[in-house]
């Protein structure tokens, strides 16, 4: 079953926390068909007025535009294509209902409306009485002036499922590119985010990244992604800056690519760089301590701590915490001895997540925890490796570099792809070896 989204109101997605439609969807097309040819009809077509048109700064919304809304609802909950998969598309059509009315200061009546209107929705469709009351219960908590409305992609996992392709830093082939960018392609050319690519698209491009860090695209793959963007730009180019901010983190945050630089203070005080700590295996970890998952991954730092405590290795965090304090109380007390950037001074108004600090903002981070492993020559190779999965990763990178200083050492050459005869050497005392 569904769960709220814990800390919506900031944008901030705990791993293993969001949303996905019953029944689900992905953005390869049905059996084979062109990307987005299976997205559901409530988003290929516009049926509500312009998000923008309710867009009031926080006042009340008059009773005409409310009226609109209403009647484009009862359109939309009615037409054939919603009735051939009420579940899926009627769902769609209360978030586009509910998102309108996120900005304006929803009155006591009209939300009464609202409910009533649910309420006989539900006695119509019993069938999908669970579907429409979760709904429902958002109501209340987004009929509050906000400052901007959620996109409308928000809950919806267009593009399909992530296991499709790599996840070890293997090589994309070429038709994983395209499927790729071509999903991307459907969803920014959909009515409603095609008018505004800044506000409604920002988690696809982010998603639409997250596949791309699962593996490794080569020069000719990284060109088309380029030449893509470009494209974008040329028919957006009122979001060229948008625009430039999503394709610096497809360019230089995927595996192969170098990490940018980081330099910040940590939470003693003193400056620091990514830079400085060339030479060894760097796991560079984004987490909060109000971030559950992120405190589920403590267990696993301290045994990295303790495992590689004599390798060329080093933990290095990008804290959240809004408070200063709460990171130097909390590496003490879980006994995290690894160097943090302290990234919540830039937001003092802040009261527990300082989610939009400089280094989170410009590495794209948009859920907690991201971790990042980087090899000793500073080239990202893994993206969102944890638990174990984390250790195992360093590790392959250690043995990496050793074969690699063993064969400059000694001038030969071993292929991590041939395979190596056992060597089984007698038992000293005639007994067969122990296996």
């Amino acid at each position: 079953m569904r769960q709220p989204l814990a800390l919506a109101g900031v944008g901030v997605v705990g791993i293993g926390v969001g949303f996905v439609l019953a029944g689900g969807f992905g953005g390869s097309g049905a059996e084979g068909g062109a990307p987005g040819s299976d997205f559901p009809m409530a988003i290929q077509q516009a049926w509500f007025p312009p998000v923008g048109d309710y867009d009031t700064g926080g006042e009340p919304l008059d009773d005409e535009r409310f009226d609109a809304l209403m009647s484009a609802l009862d359109g939309a909950l009615t037409a054939k294509e919603t009735l051939a998969d009420f579940e899926r598309e009627a769902d769609i059509h209360l978030w586009s209902l509910t998102r309108r009315l996120a900005v304006p200061e929803v009155t006591d009546a009209q939300l009464e409306r609202t409910q009533s209107y649910l309420d006989e929705l539900v006695e119509k469709h019993p069938d999908h009485r669970e579907m429409i009351e979760y709904r429902r219960t958002f109501l209340p908590s987004y009929a509050t002036a906000r400052p901007t409305a959620p996109p409308l992609t928000f809950d919806l996992q267009l593009f399909g499922d992530a296991d499709r392709y790599p996840n070890n830093g293997e090589p994309f082939s070429d038709d994983q590119v395209d499927e790729l960018l071509g999903t991307l392609d459907a969803i920014v050319n959909l009515p409603e985010i095609a008018t505004d690519l800044e506000r409604e698209a920002g988690t696809e491009f982010w998603r639409f990244g997250g596949r791309l860090q699962r593996g490794r695209v080569d020069e000719d793959q990284a060109a088309r992604i380029g030449e893509y963007f470009d494209n974008l730009v040329e028919a957006h180019p009122g979001a060229a800056q948008f625009l430039g901010r999503q394709r610096f983190l497809v360019e230089n945050l995927t595996p192969g690519r170098v990490a940018p630089n980081i330099v910040g203070t940590d939470t003693e005080g003193a400056e620091f760089a990514l830079e400085d700590y060339r030479g060894k295996v760097v796991a560079l970890i984004f987490s909060g301590q109000w971030c559950g998952p992120c405190r589920g991954e403590y267990p696993y730092q301290r045994a990295m701590l303790d495992l590689f405590d004599e390798d060329e290795v080093a933990l290095l965090g990008v804290n959240s915490d809004a408070r200063l304090e709460t990171i130097q109380r909390a590496k003490e007390d879980e006994g995290l001895d690894y160097r943090t950037w302290w990234d919540g001074h830039s937001q003092p108004d802040a009261e527990t997540v300082a989610a939009d600090g400089p280094i989170a903002t410009e590495w794209g981070v948009r859920g907690w925890p991201t971790i990042y492993v980087i090899d000793d020559q500073g080239v990202i190779r893994f993206v969102n490796k944890r638990g174990g999965a984390l250790i195992d990763a360093v590790d392959q990178l250690l043995r990496d570099q050793r074969m690699r200083e063993y064969q400059e050492r000694t001038g030969t050459t071993v292929s991590p792809n041939r395979p190596v005869r056992a060597l089984i050497v007698p038992a000293s005392t005639g007994e067969e070896n122990n296996r």
